[in-house]
């Protein structure tokens, strides 16, 4: 299973969630929320300290977070975006810094959206 986790009280990660669900083609791919039930037990469970400002990919108990945690989500989520890792050229201090900068403002980037409900097809990929 690969499990995206994102902050659900930003209006720019819930954008990107619906993004990304809009192009999954993976089944075995599902997020969830720094919030959720399932995310407080992985940490305790894991010995993980919340303190990452990032999204987080989980993927074969590895880790991803800041922009490898994008660009692996994104081609995990769909094949056809296997082109993105050409951007792994990007040294990943320099990819995380412009990532940072996003995630820095990502509050002030995106309006408010109104609280709509998953749709039945995204509601299964939700944990």
């Amino acid at each position: 299973m690969v499990i995206l986790v994102y902050d659900g009280e930003c209006n720019f990660c819930s954008k990107f969630i619906k993004f990304l669900l809009k192009i999954n083609k993976n089944s075995s791919l599902r997020v969830t929320s720094f919030n959720s039930k399932w995310y407080n037990e992985f940490t305790i469970k894991n010995g993980i300290k919340d303190n990452v400002d990032s999204i987080i990919l989980i993927n074969s108990n590895r880790m991803y977070v800041y922009s490898d945690a994008i660009l692996h989500v994104i081609v995990q989520a769909n094949k056809l975006f296997i082109p993105l890792f050409i951007l792994k050229i990007i040294p990943k201090p320099i990819r995380d810094f412009f990532y940072k900068i996003v995630a820095k403002y990502r509050k002030k980037l995106s309006k408010p959206i109104k609280c709509s409900l998953p749709s039945q097809n995204e509601r299964k990929y939700f944990l």
